[in-house]
């Protein structure tokens, strides 16, 4: 494997060894530090963000779901061993968590691990489903420009547009903490409204919709993340389910 190309960050996404002064030696505000931490992601699109996490008493799953929403580059926390939150913080984002302090050489391996990962996951499916590509999960079938949601049998359901959307997104993200504002904002951009109501109404309609076809046990495949949102818990493909043929030996027809 060739050289890879890391960014370390801290929980505030300030990068370490970079002038955190603005003009005339001030100290850069929060936005200023975000902002060039997603300008250093976008030149040089790292393999991995080494997220460090250490000596920091805030909450980090909320720097992880910063990066998550602007970027899908894999995240590496390194935490303190004692920290509550290590197994949160791959539920929101992370690829992986360490415990502090860190071997170098484990860390490389690490990283590696993830790249090869990430390399393997992109070879498989190249790109995220689109308005035109079939989706399948868990033996149903998104036909996402056609707001269709259909079963193993054939069977259909017509989804609203923001069932759709809402869909979308999860099938974009799976396995992955699905903030209600990040639902939200995939709803209605910019104008999202103020309460969290009108996405949990939509969750629980699409809930319902999918039911209909892969019944009780599909329903559970958005599970509710008590104050914080919903995970997609499916295995998530591109293309239409291949057709049902015929297999054995080819029928003849009988001559008199």
């Amino acid at each position: 494997m060739g050289a890879s190309t890391i960014v370390v960050a801290r929980e505030d996404l300030s990068i370490p060894g970079s002038a955190d002064a603005g003009k005339n030696g001030a100290a850069r505000s929060a936005a200023d530090i975000e902002a060039r931490f997603f300008n250093v992601v976008r030149q040089f699109n790292p393999d991995v963000v080494v997220l460090d996490l250490t000596g920091t008493p805030s909450n980090g799953t909320t720097t992880i779901l910063k990066i998550r929403r602007r970027t899908r580059v894999p995240i590496l926390v390194v935490c303190e061993p004692n920290d509550p939150l290590m197994r949160e913080y791959c539920l929101v984002g992370a690829a992986e968590s360490m415990k502090a302090p860190v071997d170098i050489m484990q860390l490389n391996q690490t990283v590696q691990h993830i790249i090869q990962l990430t390399k393997n996951s992109r070879d498989s499916v190249e790109s995220e489903p689109s308005q035109t590509q079939p989706v399948r999960f868990s033996g149903l079938t998104l036909y996402t420009h056609e707001n269709r949601l259909t079963g193993a049998d054939g069977s259909t359901v017509k989804l609203t547009t923001s069932e759709n959307r809402v869909l979308i997104h999860f099938v974009n993200n799976p396995w992955i903490l699905c903030t209600r504002d990040a639902l939200a904002e995939a709803l209605y951009g910019s104008r999202r409204p103020t309460s969290d109501r009108a996405v949990d109404v939509i969750v629980t309609r699409l809930r319902k919709k999918i039911a209909e076809l892969g019944g009780p046990a599909a329903q559970r495949l958005i599970k509710t993340e008590f104050r914080r949102g919903y995970v997609f818990v499916a295995e998530v493909s591109l293309g239409a389910p291949p057709a049902i043929g015929w297999v054995g030996p080819p029928l003849h027809a009988r001559t008199a």
